[in-house]
């Protein structure tokens, strides 16, 4: 059965998130999200995390540039469609429209 590269990115992000979340070190990875309005949402690494509703799009995602992310339409990683995928600080010209964010 084909993978259709839709799937295949959330595939990806899910399994990075997992996996950085199995590891044992002690200082966990995280960014700061910023939405439309200003608020700001920090997300630690591990696994898929819902983003703050009401608060518009996301305009910038500022971490470490070895910490990878990845920004789903829905609430539910494996359930959606990937957005966009980066690693380190990223700002973008049209606000990105995510209900979730896998850190890893």
């Amino acid at each position: 059965m084909p993978i259709r590269p839709a799937n295949l990115a959330t595939m990806s992000a899910t399994i990075a998130g997992a996996i950085s979340g199995m590891s044992d070190k002690d200082d966990k990875d995280t960014v700061r999200v910023v939405f439309e309005s200003g608020y700001e949402q920090i997300v630690e690494n591990g696994g898929c995390r819902p983003l703050e509703t009401g608060q518009g799009g996301v305009v910038t995602i500022d971490g470490d540039s070895s910490v990878r992310f990845a920004l789903f339409a829905g609430t539910s990683c494996q359930t959606s469609r990937a957005l966009a995928s980066g690693h380190g600080s990223v700002s973008f010209g049209d606000p990105v429209l995510a209900g979730a964010v896998v850190i890893g």
